[in-house]
């Protein structure tokens, strides 16, 4: 996958998961099925060095959906998907 490709793809990610959070914060989304469902979608992602930064970038946003943090929180964690991922 070519750098613009790659970085389309993010940017759609970024975006997928804004709209997310504007759905948890009208409570059109119970975060449990949300998690749940991200969940059986990581699962059925191919476990190849392709997919690896996707797969732990929406395990650590799953994490932060579990642990019951705060919308304002996993916001923050949006942009992490342009950056790459989050450093701990």
């Amino acid at each position: 996958m070519s750098s613009i490709e790659f970085d389309f793809v993010k940017g759609h990610i970024a975006a997928t998961m804004t709209l997310i959070h504007a759905l948890i914060d009208q409570g059109a989304v119970d975060r449990e099925r949300l998690d749940s469902f991200f969940g059986a979608f990581v699962k059925d992602l191919p476990n190849d060095r392709e997919t690896l930064s996707l797969r732990l970038i929406i395990d650590q946003w799953r994490e932060g959906l579990r642990n019951g943090e705060s919308e304002d929180s996993l916001k923050g964690q949006i942009f992490a998907v342009i950056e790459g991922g989050r450093v701990n």
